[in-house]
């Protein structure tokens, strides 16, 4: 049972190395600008997690927190004026005494809905795939379209630790301590399944421009 490769001893060392990746997340979140780098650089020990390619857990997440801030930070900034922009648009509506027609309401909602949804795969993509922000954001809305279920599961994950904290309040302290990195490691096994056909795709482009560059170059020595 107590083997250093044992199930037991497996799942606490992940279990220690979560908790350690929590803390680094809260502490470089606090000014709340680097959350988005932050979180990238969670997401990217999450993956390494679960294919078992964990190496430091410190040292790479400070690597991928400085290789993805100008970018994730850029989409974090979106996230929050959009954020921003969605709240007072509820706030008009709701706390305003004036009477706006369903369908503004309606429309409203709606976009609120999409627009959340649809960021979804922002950060996570930016900490698989380097891009532009731009394709980015496209692309995560694209998957949110191509895979809805998977996207609405992700979303039903991460509202979990908020979910026991409301009806078990003695676990806030474990939510604090480990409920984000939790959250990104149960969400990678799914969004590497989401990732995995296109990283395939992607693999099989660039062997096939391999080639070619290959047959270029034998054709040119002949």
């Amino acid at each position: 049972m107590f083997k250093l490769d044992s199930p037991l001893m497996n799942f606490l060392g992940k279990m220690c190395d979560l908790l350690i990746l929590n803390l680094l997340a809260l502490v470089c979140s606090i000014p709340v600008i680097t959350a988005g780098a932050s979180i990238t650089a969670v997401y990217y020990i999450c993956y390494k997690m679960v294919k078992n390619e964990e190496g430091y857990i410190v040292r790479g997440f400070f690597k991928a927190f400085k290789e993805n801030f100008l970018q994730s930070t850029a989409i974090w900034i979106i996230q929050l004026l959009l954020m921003f922009i969605l709240v007072m648009d509820f706030r008009i509506i709701v706390a305003s005494g004036m009477s706006f027609p369903k369908p503004l309401i309606i429309a409203v909602i709606a976009g609120s809905m999409i627009f959340y949804l649809g960021m979804v795969f922002a950060l996570p993509l930016q900490a698989r795939f380097e891009n532009k922000v731009k394709n980015t954001i496209k692309n995560s809305f694209l998957m949110f379209f191509s895979h809805l279920p998977i996207t609405i599961l992700l979303v039903v994950i991460s509202i979990m630790p908020f979910v026991l904290v409301y009806f078990v309040d003695r676990i806030t302290p474990v939510v604090l301590l480990m409920g984000f990195s939790v959250v990104a490691y149960c969400q990678s096994f799914f969004i590497l399944k989401v990732f995995k056909p296109y990283e395939e795709s992607y693999l099989a482009s660039q062997e096939n421009v391999s080639e070619t560059v290959e047959e270029s170059s034998d054709n040119n020595n002949n």
